[in-house]
């Protein structure tokens, strides 16, 4: 094998491990939140890197739900599924399923959204993961989910509806149905 190919196989390597040590750098800041252009300035190459954070049930709640928002940005084969996946799953930490949801409101078509999400609105036993399938139906597909988003705030024991500001906010331009 000539010089060549094993200069192009360690530069690709190296160009690995560059974008594996950014990925890990932005998924350890605490307080500044990383744009969506610097995810999507990392390249394909770092969607399997997120993909395992985000699938890591041992890794921390907080790091697995940045690593799923950040592969929203970045996109890959497969990424929306995983996003529903993870929204899905009632064993999962909220934090974690409420960037699910929020990741898929940015990889899936309005359709294919509500059919996910609405299901998590009605019936996620945890308030705050209702509230955030709300709030990403109510942002992204407002025809379709203001109409049910009303319907599950109104479920809701009135102690709870203040969970439900956002979606309702962000429904209140749209005419009920």
């Amino acid at each position: 094998m000539s010089a060549t190919f094993f200069l192009t196989l360690f530069l690709a390597a190296s160009a690995q491990d560059d974008v594996r040590t950014q990925v890990e750098a932005y998924l350890g800041t605490i307080d500044t939140p990383i744009a969506a252009d610097r995810w999507r300035a990392l390249g394909p190459a770092a969607a399997p890197i997120l993909e395992a954070t985000a699938r890591d049930g041992g890794a921390m709640p907080s790091r697995r739900a940045r690593a799923v928002e950040a592969l929203s940005f970045v996109g890959a084969p497969g990424a929306a599924d995983l996003m529903i996946e993870l929204a899905r799953r009632e064993g999962e930490p909220p934090i974690v399923r409420a960037s699910a949801l929020r990741g898929a409101g940015n990889l899936l078509p309005a359709a294919r959204l509500v059919a996910a999400a609405r299901p998590i609105m009605e019936g996620a036993a945890d308030l705050h993961v209702r509230a955030a399938a709300a709030e990403v139906l109510a942002r992204r597909a407002p025809r379709e989910a203001c109409s049910p988003v009303r319907a599950q705030v109104a479920r809701e024991p009135s102690d709870r509806a203040l969970a439900f500001s956002r979606a309702l906010a962000a429904c209140a331009a749209t005419p009920e149905r």
